[in-house]
C-alpha cells in the first residue's frame, strides 16, 4: 500500500521522512499530478504560516529533510568529502518586493522550481532530466546545442619554452628520463640535470584538472584553465615553483628546502603543508587557502589550518572561518556556489565549457547558492541561472548574456 501523500507532505515539513517515504517522495517529484498536488499544499501551509505571522520552514526543519533525503547528516561530513554526484542544492536570487501576493508567488516558485534546501527532491529531479533548451527570450529560440562537461584531462607540456607545447604522450617521447605518466594518471616529473629548461604544464579551458608529482615528490592537482612552471631539479635552499590560476598542493616536507610559490607578484612560502591558491588573471583578488600545516604568505601574514588570506593590491585581509568544501569543490568535481555572484559563476563556466562570455545588456546583479555537479552539460547549469531571471544564447563558441 503506497504511502498518503498528504501525509508525506506533512512529515516532510516537518523533517521526519523515512528513508522509504523519501524514496516515494522523489517519485512523486516526477508526476505532473504529485507536483500540482505539492504546489496547492504547499500555498496552504504559506498562507497558515503567514497568518499566524510563523516561520515557513526553520533551518533545523530544512536539516531534517536534508538529511532524510541524503543520508548523510548536516556538518558531519569531512569539508573535503564530496556529496553524492548528481546532487545538487540552488537558492535563487532574492528580491524584494513590497506586494504581499508577489512575496507568496516567488516563494512557491522557488519552492516549487528550482529552489531551497526544503526543496531538495525536486532539485534532484531537476539537474538529472535531460538537456532543456535555453532561450535567449520569450519569441526567438537559442541555437543552444549544448556542450557536454570535459571528459579528458588534456594538459600539455613545453620545456621552457610556452609557444612549443605538446601532448603529453608527444612530451613523454621526448623527455622519456624526465616524465613518465603513473597507473593513477598522475604525471611524475623526475629531477634531471638542473640545468635542463623548466618544465611547464598548462591545462587549457575545456580540459580535466591534472594531477602532477613534482621532481621532489610533491603532488600538485592544477585546474581548467592554469599553468604551472617549475625547475628540471630542485637545488639550493628554495623550492620554488610559479602559478597562473589555480592549484592545490601536497608538499612534500623538508627542513632544509622551503617550498615557494610565485603568483602575480605574491609569494607563499613553506616547509611541508597542504594548501590552495586560487588566483586566475580575470580575478582582482587572490585567495590562499590553507588545509593543514602553515604557511606564510608576501613574507608577512602566517596562515593556520582552515583560514584563508584574501590578497589585493598588496593588501592581506585574514578570514578565520572558510568554507573549505567550497574551495576545493573543484577538485571533487564540483560547482560550489555560496552566495556567488553571477559574473563570477560564468568565469566558471566559460573555463569548464571552454566558451566566451559576452554581455549583450547589463551584467547580471543577482547571487546564487547551490553544488551542482560538473558532470553536467553546460544546457543543466543554465537551467539553474535561467530560473534566476538570466537568458542566454549560445552563439557557436560564445554565451550570450542578455
Amino acid at each position: 500500500m503506497e504511502p498518503d501523500l498528504n501525509g508525506l507532505l506533512k512529515k516532510w515539513l516537518e523533517g521526519t521522512l523515512s528513508a522509504a517515504e523519501a524514496k516515494f517522495f522523489l517519485k512523486e517529484f516526477r508526476d505532473p499530478d504529485g507536483i500540482r498536488l505539492i504546489e496547492a499544499w504547499l500555498q496552504k501551509q504559506y498562507d497558515l504560516t503567514q497568518n499566524n505571522n510563523q516561520t515557513y520552514f526553520s533551518n533545523n526543519q530544512k536539516n531534517k529533510i536534508y538529511e532524510h533525503a541524503t543520508g548523510f547528516p548536516i556538518r558531519e561530513k569531512a569539508a573535503l568529502d564530496a556529496p553524492p554526484q548528481g546532487l545538487a542544492q540552488i537558492k535563487l536570487p532574492y528580491k524584494p518586493t513590497d506586494s504581499r501576493r508577489n512575496r507568496k508567488k516567488g516563494l512557491i516558485r522557488l519552492l516549487t522550481s528550482l529552489s531551497t534546501l526544503a526543496c531538495l527532491f525536486f532539485i534532484f529531479y531537476k539537474i538529472n532530466r535531460p538537456p532543456t533548451r535555453i532561450t535567449a527570450n520569450n519569441e526567438q529560440p537559442s541555437s543552444l546545442h549544448d556542450k557536454a562537461a570535459p571528459a579528458l584531462s588534456t594538459p600539455t607540456i613545453s620545456w621552457g619554452n610556452l609557444n612549443k607545447a605538446v601532448a603529453v604522450d608527444q612530451a613523454i617521447k621526448e623527455q622519456s628520463a624526465r616524465l613518465h605518466k603513473a597507473s593513477d594518471g598522475c604525471l611524475v616529473f623526475t629531477a634531471v640535470n638542473p640545468s635542463a629548461p623548466p618544465s611547464i604544464v598548462s591545462v587549457p579551458r575545456g580540459s580535466r584538472p591534472v594531477l602532477i608529482q613534482l621532481p621532489d615528490g610533491s603532488k600538485v592537482w592544477i585546474n581548467t584553465g592554469s599553468t604551472l612552471q617549475f625547475p628540471s631539479a630542485f637545488v639550493g635552499d628554495k623550492r620554488t615553483v610559479s602559478l597562473s590560476g589555480e592549484a592545490y598542493f601536497e608538499i612534500v616536507h623538508n627542513n632544509k628546502q622551503l617550498f615557494e610559490v610565485q603568483q602575480a607578484g605574491n609569494t607563499i612560502a613553506v616547509l611541508g603543508t597542504h594548501f590552495n591558491i586560487n588566483g586566475y588573471a580575470d580575478n582582482s583578488k587572490t585567495k590562499v587557502t590553507l588545509l593543514e600545516g602553515l604557511v606564510q604568505v608576501n613574507h608577512s601574514a602566517y596562515l593556520h589550518h582552515g583560514e584563508q588570506a584574501v590578497l589585493n593590491d598588496g593588501n592581506i585581509h585574514i578570514q578565520k572561518e572558510v568554507d573549505l568544501q567550497q574551495v576545493m569543490a573543484w577538485k571533487n568535481n564540483q560547482f560550489y556556489f555560496n552566495g556567488t555572484s553571477a559574473q563570477e559563476i560564468l568565469k566558471q563556466l566559460s573555463r569548464w565549457y571552454a566558451i566566451d562570455i559576452v554581455y549583450k545588456g547589463n551584467i547580471p546583479q543577482g547571487h546564487y547558492s547551490g553544488i551542482i555537479s560538473k558532470n553536467n552539460s553546460l544546457s543543466q547549469v543554465l537551467t539553474i541561472l535561467e530560473a534566476g531571471g538570466m537568458k542566454f544564447k549560445l552563439n557557436q563558441q560564445s554565451l550570450w548574456i542578455y
